[in-house]
């Protein structure tokens, strides 16, 4: 039989997130049960530190601000959910924890729902994994001009240098200050969040709001994170936005789970 990591402290853990559930029963917010589960933990001599918050930075700009709900033990990192309608945790909440255990450098979380009548608690693991990288450009490569070569060559760097640098993990957002940041100190050009306004039968419709960059001028360059594979939707907004922005090439770009992912992406206009 195979041991669970930190199992005797996790066992522990559990007890008192049990006790916790069933003594306040239902209907509570998450912070009345994080706070109750602080004091039963201190109560029996846990260590325990609560929404603890530490800034990244990276060359000097702060571009992301970490704050778990618990760390235990220096060991195991909570967070807490109340999700009456939900019977499973969505991608969202294991990457969240995924991203706290990353920066902590710590291999064990546990995402506690206390909205169920027996609560529900998910181990989340995570082993740092190896960089590997995989792109593909033929979708651009026959189209570009020497100058779209220069700049797709740039950005690519800066990916490769952020990913070597930091590896998979980290939430989207903060990739993309991280591209924002070192792009600056280049004096490369970079537009964060893209507006667009799309137009109809001629008529301008509310401007559009995107998470793409555009860099160089000539890139729109789309960051996903934490995904096996950047998903149809991610390749189809970023070809509607170019065509809109009358651009021709796009990056999309994901620091995924196991794997760093670039594709080119080319204009249908």
């Amino acid at each position: 039989m195979t041991e669970l990591r930190h199992e005797e402290k996790t066992s522990v853990l559990r007890g008192l997130i049990y006790k916790v559930r069933n003594e306040l029963k239902g209907g509570w917010s998450e912070e009345v049960y994080h706070q109750a589960l602080v004091y039963a933990l201190r109560d029996c001599g846990i260590p325990c530190a609560s929404k603890p918050r530490r800034p990244f930075s990276h060359r000097g700009v702060e571009v992301h601000l970490f704050e778990p709900d618990l760390i235990i033990w220096d060991t195991i990192i909570a967070e807490f959910k109340v999700l009456p309608y939900q019977k499973e945790f969505a991608g969202k909440h294991f990457s969240q924890l995924i991203h706290y255990l990353k920066f902590w450098q710590m291999d064990l979380g546990l995402l506690v729902n206390f909205a169920p009548p027996k609560v529900k608690i998910k181990r989340v693991i995570w082993d740092e994994p190896e960089l590997e990288v995989d792109e593909d450009y033929d979708r651009i490569k026959f189209h570009m001009s020497k100058q779209d070569k220069v700049s797709l060559r740039q950005i690519r760097h800066y990916i490769l240098t952020l990913a070597r640098q930091y590896g998979l993990g980290y939430p989207e957002t903060m990739y993309r200050k991280l591209m924002a940041v070192e792009t600056a100190h280049d004096h490369v050009s970079c537009i964060s969040n893209v507006g667009i306004t799309p137009t109809w039968n001629g008529r301008k419709l509310p401007r559009h709001a995107t998470q793409h960059l555009c860099i160089a001028d000539n890139y729109l360059v789309h960051i996903r994170s934490l995904l096996e594979y950047p998903t149809a939707y991610d390749f189809t907004t970023t070809k509607t936005y170019l065509a809109a922005c009358g651009l021709n090439f796009g990056l999309v770009v994901n620091f995924g789970s196991h794997q760093l992912q670039i594709y080119g992406v080319k204009s249908d206009k």
